[in-house]
């Protein structure tokens, strides 16, 4: 029966929005309290270590005999209540993880698992360990009799993950799985099944949309109940339902692509849709702003003026009889000046073999079969000058936010966690632990050098990398865009230095890539992907050169974003230097400061070259960036259908 497959889980009502001065009142005493409570969690962590110390003379066997009382309490949801048998328990996974993986959890990856498993997000310096961190708080979920969802920024950590910590959760009798977009609907079920599961927001998302598209209706105790005792079948469903989710990259899935809706759909036959959507592409080159219309770069939206509504109406009867209704030809319209302003190839998408494949903006990475739907992905194809697909018919749709904020239990960990403990409690009400790092650092992070413009940046960018390689030490430069990763090969190539590519056309090469990134005077442009989730090796004679240096070519609209790039040197203690990079014709400079205030600043500024003045500039332009980006998530959580699904892709059947 249905009902046995889902019981298990049952589904927590989305808690409303907190009110501001509730939000920060929780926040600022959280802020007083968070010191003590590293201390407290700092002490049970010691108290672990002691703990397994006399394990260590415990025989495999007998080891595994401690394991079978914990695991009898977890199943009888008595263990989280018992605060010693936790702490023992953790002490037997350390000296488990030391045996079996050869791997000896540290002091803060204790200290980390206790604050996940007590339900905060945990911020973890990189390099610290977060996948063993993530495994043993796994373990100790997956023995309940609930769902225990691993999310990974990409299909590539999901499976890398999942093997590697294998052996852990076997000796430990959890079953683990993954989950991968290339796997079959049988496959994909049979792999829900585990007692852990490791697979990406947007496929666990996916996958529960279609069961809910399967049962015909919302997926909750109540309605299988319903639906078993009036004896209807529904199909198979493909998960065992929600209940706990740990989440890697907390930062980059709970906050920098929560206002995305996922939508199943199915493909629409509309023939009429597509000469609309030609016709209102020749329509929208006769437009040009501001005479015809104003772009809301915020939220992503086009207001006509009355020129442009004249002009649209002149020109009505190059559409299709059905699309010349006011509402309707400038719906149409306004989707096709977003293709031709907004959402820009090589930076939103790409176009590979005649098709275009959107872009994760966070990552760099292609999402290959999704889709923007009301007619916005037909109209990016028309700009791009491809076959023009079919419109998709939304069968099921939810937002990210909406489907993590379901979950009973919620946790996870990040590198970088920093300036959205706000955003995070506003949404998900779960508090961030910023733990401090077990070695010093020794990143050495250099002020902003800005220049001019672009092309003098590029050229000292350049100087810099030659002085490097003659040192014969590892560069790597990140991007945020495709299409200036690409713009600075070209550049390499005519002055003959030799590099590696990694961006979002390029991802089958992605592994290799970063493995060899470490080597002496190699170089390596990335957009933001950069190989997240992996180290990139050093030998002991680059870690005495300095270890590796990172370029960034321009600041993102995230400090977030920035320190994930800064990330990639400096880890688990080794020396690293960072070079940032701007221009005063950068994006995010142009999109965030006042005319006025980058113009007198630009004429303070006159030198180039270091400047703390263009560091404070360029913190300043980042926060007016993120509280736009925030009140933008607002906007699209709250704001009409009409509006999200402009923004909104969509996985096919």
């Amino acid at each position: 029966m249905l009902l046995d497959t889902f019981k298990l889980s049952p589904l927590r009502n989305i808690p409303k929005s907190p009110y501001w001065i509730t939000a920060q009142a929780r926040l600022l005493f959280h802020r007083i309290q968070e010191k003590s409570t590293l201390q407290h969690y700092l002490k049970e962590a010691e108290k672990v270590i002691s703990i397994q110390q006399t394990l260590s003379s415990l025989l495999d066997n007998e080891l595994l005999i401690e394991l079978e009382k914990f695991k009898h309490l977890s199943k009888l949801d008595k263990l989280s209540g018992n605060r010693e048998e936790v702490l023992r328990l953790l002490a037997c996974l350390r000296e488990i993880s030391k045996r079996v993986l050869g791997m000896e959890p540290f002091t803060v990856q204790l200290l980390s698992v206790l604050a996940m498993y007590d339900g905060y997000l945990v911020q973890l310096a990189p390099g610290e360990g977060k996948t063993l961190t993530i495994g043993i708080l796994g373990v100790m979920m997956g023995w309940s009799r609930h769902p225990c969802h691993i999310i990974t920024a990409n299909d590539y950590l999901a499976e890398r993950d999942a093997k590697e910590l294998q052996p852990l959760y076997k000796h430990c009798g959890v079953t683990v799985s993954n989950v991968l977009q290339s796997m079959s609907q049988d496959e994909k079920q049979e792999a829900y099944q585990a007692n852990v599961v490791y697979t990406t927001a947007k496929q666990l998302l996916a996958d529960y949309l279609t069961d809910q598209i399967q049962f015909n209706g919302p997926l909750d105790p109540i309605s299988l109940t319903v639906k078993s005792l009036q004896m209807k079948q529904a199909g198979q469903l493909l998960m065992r339902g929600v209940h706990t989710a740990i989440v890697d990259e907390a930062d980059n899935i709970l906050i920098d692509e929560a206002i995305t809706p996922m939508i199943i759909s199915g493909k629409d036959q509309n023939e009429v849709l597509h000469q609309a959507i030609i016709a209102a592409k020749q329509l929208a080159d006769l437009l040009s702003t501001p005479e015809h219309y104003q772009l809301d770069q915020v939220h992503r939206d086009v207001t006509l003026t009355k020129a442009g509504e004249i002009l649209i109406a002149d020109q009505v009867e190059r559409l299709p009889s059905v699309w010349r209704g006011k509402a309707w030809r400038e719906d149409l319209l306004k989707q096709a000046i977003l293709a031709k302003d907004y959402f820009l190839i090589d930076q939103h998408y790409v176009v590979i073999e005649d098709e275009v494949v959107i872009v994760d903006e966070g990552t760099g990475r292609p999402m290959p079969g999704r889709s923007w739907s009301y007619g916005l992905h037909q109209a990016v194809e028309a700009r791009a000058g491809v076959t023009l697909t079919h419109p998709n018919k939304t069968l099921a749709r939810m937002s990210f936010q909406n489907f993590f904020k379901c979950y009973t239990r919620l946790t996870g960990a990040s590198g970088t966690l920093q300036t959205i403990d706000y955003e995070l409690f506003f949404n998900y009400r779960t508090l961030t632990l910023r733990v401090p790092s077990r070695l010093t650092s020794q990143l050495a992070i250099h002020p902003f050098q800005i220049y001019s413009d672009k092309e003098i940046k590029i050229r000292r960018l350049i100087d810099k990398v030659k002085a490097l390689r003659s040192l014969e030490i590892p560069v790597l430069i990140g991007t945020r865009k495709i299409d200036d990763s690409e713009l600075l090969a070209e550049s390499f190539q005519q002055e003959g230095i030799p590099y590696q590519l990694l961006n979002a056309k390029k991802l089958a090469q992605e592994a290799e890539i970063v493995k060899h990134a470490g080597e002496p005077s190699r170089v390596t442009i990335a957009t933001n992907m950069a190989g997240r989730g992996t180290d990139i090796k050093l030998t002991d004679e680059i870690k005495r050169n300095g270890g590796l240096r990172v370029l960034m070519f321009e600041p993102h609209e995230s400090a977030r974003v920035d320190w994930q790039l800064f990330g990639r040197a400096g880890r688990q203690g080794n020396p690293g230097e960072v070079f940032p990079f701007v221009a005063w014709d950068d994006q995010l400079l142009i999109r965030n400061i006042p005319k006025i205030l980058l113009l007198c600043c630009r004429w303070i500024s006159r030198s180039q070259g270091e400047s703390k003045l263009a560091t404070l500039l360029i913190r300043f332009a980042q926060y007016q960036a993120q509280k736009k980006a925030f009140s933008l998530r607002k906007f699209m959580n709250e704001s009409t259908a009409k509006h999200q699904k402009r923004m909104s892709f969509t996985r096919e059947d």
